[in-house]
């Protein structure tokens, strides 16, 4: 196959020549951030010392206004929820892999990256607590997690159940979260959230390019959770009408997709494809017909973000248009298709069979003809998620309203060649700053980079110290010792707060939340700690939590 069509998009790397006008932060802006946001800066002792906004679109869509997110620190607390767990990571964790000799570096991978995601979870998750629990009465919001990745298992590759903000997780003030879905109060706003605490993990630890964190807050409803498996998608940067993916050719949904765009030579059309054996046969029926298909290694989520972006262009003058029967994670079709709906675009998504997908044994002809081709617990899942009558869904299909207020957010990690505004957090030791940025785009299909820069207080060694998961501080510890550390933390009432979070984050899996509390599965936890998603120090961990703070459980199982 030609190496005009096929190509890695680190060999061709995207450029952005479109609008983007700069804008400084006032001091007394600054001054306001700082007032608003001081509770969980002051957790990390930080505060923002210089930042400016890059407007790459400021053409509302004319379909949304911007509802709850009128308020300005809730808005703001969603890029904050990118940007400062993004410098987290990149501080603590990224290129971790590579402190280690090569000979070693396999069997340590996959521990690495639950500590990169738990990290990012930790932080994520306090920046939207502390938020909900610090707005004044009668702006009060309730937020519920509603999509997030990490949860599957990866045959071989990851054993499941990652650090991440889960679903069912909530988030505001102790009286809300313990009557949610029974007598809350009418004036408390309901949220859903979406999120990939981490897009390309492996990135991150590597220490490769494009890794970033990502989500949504929106005021809308979720009508359907999508099972955390794969998802063929087909998306666009402008609007196409619905089409039934199993009635339609790859060829015949490219068309579509090149008259939404108004493209008449397929030639000028791009499609990304994650470089997966499973994807071969698909591209190469792609670039038959003339339509290049640039790849990464990891990493399928922000590529649908930015689809049909003015002024992105590989080197050869073509935009980054669509993908066209790429199989991804379902979170990250969720997670990324809202905000391109936001900008103007469209997506389409059907649930495939993960089983066929990450069968090593099967070629990639075989992978690509059976990828809908499920197992008796697979089309159970599509079953529960009313899919069946309909095999492919749309955002409408998800989401009740997805132009209802919403803020979306994305922190870069490492450098990013998708869009190269979004460099990557670092921080200058000496002077005690931190930078980080984030791309915000909002209901209104408003796009922004936001670039901030924070002064620790203490150092950037203090900061990085107070921003780790408490794990950090428990493992290692045995007996009396974990025992008294944990203990510490719950009596100590910042540490307490990052105690649950962790603990939530940490081990969802195993467990129900009720009513602000949680049931405890103890097989599943056994189940965890058997395939090696958890250690035995977990169930340590998680025995003394239970004894030494029980208003936090009901009965367990």
């Amino acid at each position: 196959m030609s190496d005009n069509l096929r190509f890695s998009i680190g060999d061709r790397r995207l450029a952005y020549h479109g609008p983007e006008h700069e804008q400084p932060m006032t001091k007394n802006n600054v001054a306001g951030f700082n007032y608003k946001h001081g509770p969980i800066l002051q957790k990390y002792h930080l505060q923002l010392a210089e930042a400016s906004i890059v407007s790459i679109n400021n053409t509302p869509n004319g379909k949304s206004n911007l509802g709850a997110f009128r308020n300005r620190k809730l808005r703001e607390s969603v890029i904050l929820a990118a940007a400062l767990p993004a410098a987290a990571v990149a501080l603590d964790g990224r290129a971790s892999l590579l402190e280690y000799p090569e000979s070693e570096r396999k069997a340590v991978a996959d521990g690495l990256k639950r500590a990169n995601d738990r990290t990012a979870a930790q932080v994520m998750a306090e920046v939207l607590q502390t938020t909900a629990e610090t707005l004044p009465s009668g702006e009060d919001v309730i937020i519920q997690s509603a999509f997030t990745e990490g949860v599957r298992v990866k045959p071989g590759y990851e054993a499941g159940g990652n650090p991440t903000i889960a679903v069912g997780a909530l988030y505001g003030k102790e009286e809300h979260k313990a009557a949610y879905g029974q007598n809350l109060p009418s004036s408390v706003t309901m949220l859903t959230m979406g999120n990939d605490v981490i897009e390309g993990t492996t990135k991150s630890i590597k220490g490769l390019h494009s890794s970033l964190t990502s989500l949504f807050v929106t005021e809308s409803y979720a009508k359907r959770h999508l099972p955390d498996i794969y998802v063929q998608r087909w998306m666009s940067g402008a609007y196409f009408p619905e089409f039934n993916p199993r009635e339609t050719s790859m060829i015949d949904a490219a068309k579509i997709i090149a008259e939404a765009y108004g493209i008449s030579d397929l030639s000028e059309l791009t499609a990304f494809f994650l470089n997966r054996a499973r994807h071969y046969p698909a591209m190469d029926e792609l670039n038959t017909a003339g339509i290049s298909t640039p790849t990464d290694n990891d990493g399928d989520l922000f590529p649908g973000i930015v689809l049909g972006m003015e002024g992105l262009e590989f080197p050869d003058g073509h935009g980054l248009s669509s993908m066209i029967g790429e199989i991804g994670g379902s979170a990250e079709w969720a997670v990324g298709v809202l905000p391109l709906v936001w900008r103007g675009g469209q997506a389409i998504g059907m649930l495939a069979s993960q089983s066929t997908l990450t069968n090593r044994d099967l070629p990639p002809e075989e992978i690509w003809n059976n990828r809908f081709h499920y197992t008796e617990e697979e089309f159970m899942q599509i079953q529960d998620t009313r899919f069946e009558q309909k095999p492919y869904f749309t955002i409408t299909d998800i989401i009740e309203d997805p132009f209802a207020g919403g803020v979306s957010a994305f922190g870069g990690i490492t450098d990013n060649y998708l869009f190269p505004g979004l460099t990557g957090a670092s921080a200058d030791v000496e002077k005690k700053l931190i930078h980080t940025n984030a791309l915000m785009i909002n209901s209104l299909g408003i796009t922004e980079l936001w670039k901030l820069t924070f002064a620790c207080d203490i150092s950037v060694a203090d900061t990085i110290a107070a921003i780790q998961s408490p794990k950090r501080q428990l493992e290692g510890l045995t007996g009396k010792y974990l025992e008294h550390a944990i203990i510490t933390m719950l009596e100590d009432q910042n540490l307490r707060k990052r105690l649950r979070i962790f603990f939530y984050n940490e081990y969802y899996p195993a467990l129900i939340p009720v009513q602000n509390r949680m049931v405890v599965l103890s097989r599943s936890l056994e189940a965890l700690i058997e395939r090696g998603a958890l250690q035995p120090l977990d169930r340590e961990i998680v025995k003394i939590v239970r004894a030494c703070a029980p208003e936090w459980f009901l009965e367990n199982y």
